[in-house]
């Protein structure tokens, strides 16, 4: 559960070496970008790479820590992780609508996770830390993050006319 915290810390210290290193003007729409995008690759590629791991090769450990029976579910769980880790990495090279995409997916499965697991904490009185702990919190609060970040983001993109066809 550390793991998380660490991950989510690394991507705002990856962030301010990046922009402090650049040479390309420190413009508010540049900051947004750049901070938006080291948020999609830790912590959405790197998160979830760790998740798959955790799914496919261990999922006794991770079923234990969350308070639930191991399932075959799990390893569609880590496919889940494994395709968005790939999205999160891809964002280094392609922006605009896939980030969008990106974003919307990711939020609406993490959100809806964070939900499910709340409710299991007081439907069950399940509060093992897995359940309840970080990865709750990181699973609402994270993808909030993106959302509000992608909106100040998209207000500085300027798109190309539309022409008619």
């Amino acid at each position: 559960m550390i793991l998380m915290l660490v991950v989510f810390a690394l991507s705002f210290i990856a962030f301010f070496i990046h922009l402090f290193v650049s040479k390309e003007p420190k413009t508010t729409p540049r900051v947004i970008e750049l901070l938006l995008l080291y948020q999609l690759v830790f912590n959405l590629g790197v998160m979830s790479m760790l998740a798959f791991v955790g799914f496919m090769f261990f999922p006794e450990k991770v079923a234990s820590s969350i308070g639930w029976p191991t399932c075959p579910f799990q390893h569609e769980m880590a496919n889940v992780n494994l395709g968005y880790s790939v999205l999160g990495f891809m964002s280094i090279w392609y922006r605009g609508h896939f980030w969008t995409a990106t974003i919307i997916g990711a939020s609406i499965w993490l959100i809806g996770d964070a939900v499910g697991h709340y409710l299991n904490s007081i439907q069950t009185h399940n509060f093992s830390p897995g359940n309840v702990g970080i990865t709750m919190w990181t699973d609402a609060i994270i993808p909030m993050i993106w959302l509000v970040l992608l909106f100040f983001h998209m207000q500085y993109q300027v798109e190309p006319e539309k022409t008619a066809r």
